[in-house]
């Protein structure tokens, strides 16, 4: 599921266009503020250190989120959850 589509699908009707623009934000800038701590780590140190760092960093922030978030973790879209319940049998008593 990308953020993109969490976002269509979850966000009020009346506020889609303004949620959305804010997404949009976020998905232009985080890389260039991505981009500009890796150049600075990387005149620091060097460059496979700041990538290092970099990546060691990124996978500690979605494994926090993840972990501080558990109703994004059981999250499931609409189509999924009608495709598991057929999926699914009926218990029979």
């Amino acid at each position: 599921m990308t953020r993109g589509a969490l976002v269509q699908l979850e966000t009020p009707d009346e506020f889609r266009g303004r949620v959305s623009s804010v997404e949009h934000v976020v998905g232009v800038a985080g890389p260039e503020v991505g981009n500009f701590r890796g150049g600075v780590l990387a005149s620091l140190t060097s460059a496979p250190v700041a990538l290092v760092v970099g990546g060691l960093a990124a996978s500690a922030v979605v494994g926090l989120v993840a972990w501080r978030n558990a109703p994004l973790r059981r999250y499931r879209t609409p189509a999924a959850t009608t495709a598991m319940a057929r999926a699914v049998p009926a218990e029979s008593t």
